[in-house]
């Protein structure tokens, strides 16, 4: 059976439409472009944030959506707060890369990092403008 016009564009629509929804096609964050002494505390990254007037804000936002699946960092549910700090340690961030060591199921500690995605500094305020 050959495939007709309609059905093609049907399941390019379809295909566009699932890619702009997951995860891989989020916005990798920016703050970091115009913030400084960028720091991470459990699920709280914090940072000194540049005003549109030049000066500097102190801000900081709870993490959204990252857990610890066996090891590594997995962004499920954008909509609850972070809990991979209940079984990470030697949490940092370089930029907006997010590291630790993770425990898998079996105990063991394993280095993980993730990149974090849709926090963007807003006039010093440190938002997400997309999902995680």
């Amino acid at each position: 059976m050959k495939p007709n016009v309609f059905s093609v564009i049907a399941l390019l629509a379809t295909s566009t439409l699932v890619g702009i929804n997951s995860p891989a096609n989020a916005t990798p964050s920016s703050y970091q472009k115009t913030c400084n002494n960028i720091l991470v505390s459990g699920n709280v990254l914090s940072a000194n944030c540049r005003r549109i007037n030049g000066t500097f804000k102190q801000t900081s936002i709870v993490l959204r959506g990252i857990e610890n699946i066996n090891g590594t960092f997995k962004v499920t549910n954008p909509e609850q707060v972070s809990n991979y700090q209940l079984t990470c340690e030697q949490i940092g961030i370089r930029g907006n890369v997010l590291t630790a060591s993770c425990k898998k199921r079996n105990g063991t500690l394993k280095q993980t990092s993730t990149v974090l995605q849709g926090i963007e500094n807003i006039d010093g305020v440190l938002k997400y403008t997309s999902n995680p």
